[in-house]
């Protein structure tokens, strides 16, 4: 087995390891999952803590955190696409597809309002078309003025 030594980077196995840690797995889990001996989970995670110059296991995730070896953002949901959309850039695939169907969802749930309570999204709507500033809808006299004189 090679000797780690303090800074080198992580193999895409370490750092798939340290996830699983991250997340609360345990050796015996992690190996189950990766089809691993348990001893080769251990010797990986033993492989992180010096690559990282850790103390523990948990100083290793911490360590991981700080230096973005994680990502934090989200991707592949509505929560996803807005981190992108708020740190001004044009979201992955995985987020579009996400938020469309985040839209979907949120079309599908406005239609079954609208067939259990017609009149209640009829006046939700136009109320929120007052907020913007529209005009409510006259009683009818304005309308028929209007025909009138056109």
């Amino acid at each position: 087995m090679r000797v780690s030594r303090k800074g080198e980077p992580l193999t895409a196995r370490e750092l798939q390891i340290l996830e699983a840690i991250a997340h609360g797995a345990r050796y015996a889990e992690i190996a189950a999952q990766l089809q691993l001996a348990f001893s080769s989970v251990k010797n990986y995670a033993q492989s992180v803590t010096t690559k990282l110059g850790a103390n523990s296991l948990a100083h290793a995730v911490h360590l991981a955190w700080e230096q973005g070896l994680f990502r934090r953002e989200r991707h592949g949901d509505h929560a996803g696409y807005a981190a992108h959309r708020y740190r001004d850039e044009e979201p992955c695939e995985a987020c579009w597809a996400g938020e469309r169907a985040y839209r979907a969802e949120q079309r599908q749930k406005r239609r079954q309002e609208a067939v259990s309570d017609p009149q209640g999204v009829q006046e939700a709507a136009r109320g929120a078309r007052d907020v913007r500033g529209a005009v409510r809808p006259s009683s009818g006299r304005t309308a028929a003025r209007g025909e009138a004189a056109a």
